[in-house]
């Protein structure tokens, strides 16, 4: 009896340790940023793709932002399209949504159950219903399977948000929205236009995603006390060179403008470091690097940049890099 009750004291134990890491993986869900593209502006660039970013929090598998080439750098994740349920769009310059299309469309040629919500500024209804209809021909067609599929509208949802909105996404994530300073002109907000930059936040742990934006105080406060700033950077001298020699038919004033939406509208190492500093983030990541040629000869003039005010780590984005939140 002594040696039976050994074995199932010795049993429970075992028991009892294997559960132990599951309880723990129930109490931290995982909490991944991958970068899919890391291309910053309208210029296709042979080594990284066009911006877009995929977050893996819990259970969920969410798109932020869709430049072209997002299903296939999912693709290269080894990333199953039907578990995609949710997309965050930052704005509706090309760039950033320009791979929305063909999520919607592959989605819905595979005819994927469920529907795909997809959050960003107001416009992005009119982007979406654009899309679905643009299927209409492919509807008519068909996909071989005998009866015609069901309209791509019925598959899909566009939300429009507003500043300040707390988008709750199930199991305790939630996504925050405040427009930020990439269509402002003069220094004042454009109401007609908006960006937004975003704070998903999961228990303890959050990540803040600038997309495109100048100098923001909104966004330092979205950001306060972030565990990760996924930011956008620019290494304005070596562009504008670049911009110079490329096109020499741009008239001074064309060239003027450039240069002043590319020093207010977007942020440069140094703008990255005061607003790391300013929001006291754990860790800053870059992306969306709007640098001629290789990433390697602007690397340290983006680190000195932000150094000047932010002495945290700083990690510069490639395609398909990986990014984990540990538990507090």
């Amino acid at each position: 009896m002594a040696v039976r009750s050994g074995l199932l004291l010795t049993a429970l134990i075992v028991c009892l340790a294997g559960a132990a890491p599951a309880r723990a993986a129930v109490a931290c869900p995982a909490m991944r940023w991958t970068t899919l593209g890391t291309a910053g502006g309208p210029v296709p660039t042979a080594d990284r793709a066009e911006p877009s970013n995929f977050l893996v929090a819990g259970d969920q598998q969410i798109l932020v932002d869709t430049g072209d080439g997002t299903v296939n750098q999912l693709a290269g994740l080894g990333m199953d399209m039907r578990r995609i349920r949710t997309v965050f769009i930052s704005h509706l310059h090309l760039d950033h949504s320009g791979g929305l299309a063909a999520v919607i469309g592959l989605r819905w040629m595979n005819q994927f159950p469920g529907q795909l919500t997809i959050y960003g500024p107001p416009g992005i209804r009119e982007v979406v219903d654009g899309i679905t209809a643009s299927m209409a021909p492919p509807a008519r067609i068909g996909f071989g399977l005998g009866t015609p599929p069901p309209g791509a509208g019925a598959s899909v949802r566009a939300v429009e948000l507003r500043d300040g909105q707390i988008v709750p996404l199930g199991d305790g994530l939630t996504a925050t929205a405040a427009a930020n300073s990439h269509f402002d002109h003069d220094g004042k907000p454009d109401p007609s236009n908006i960006s937004f930059s975003y704070r998903f936040a999961l228990g303890d742990r959050s990540i803040t995603y600038t997309g495109d934006t100048g100098p923001s105080d909104a966004v330092t406060r979205l950001a306060s006390g972030t565990d990760m700033l996924v930011s956008e950077v620019i290494d304005l001298d070596r562009l504008l060179k670049e911009i110079k020699q490329r096109r020499v038919d741009a008239p001074p004033e064309m060239f003027a403008a450039m240069q002043r939406h590319l020093s207010t509208h977007h942020l440069l190492p140094v703008d990255v470091g005061v607003l790391a500093a300013e929001a006291k983030v754990g860790r800053v990541l870059l992306t969306h690097f709007a640098v001629p040629g290789p990433l390697s000869e602007s690397e340290p003039a983006l680190r000195a940049g932000i150094g000047k005010n932010f002495s945290g780590p700083v990690d510069l984005a490639r395609d398909l890099s990986s990014f984990d939140l540990g538990c507090p």
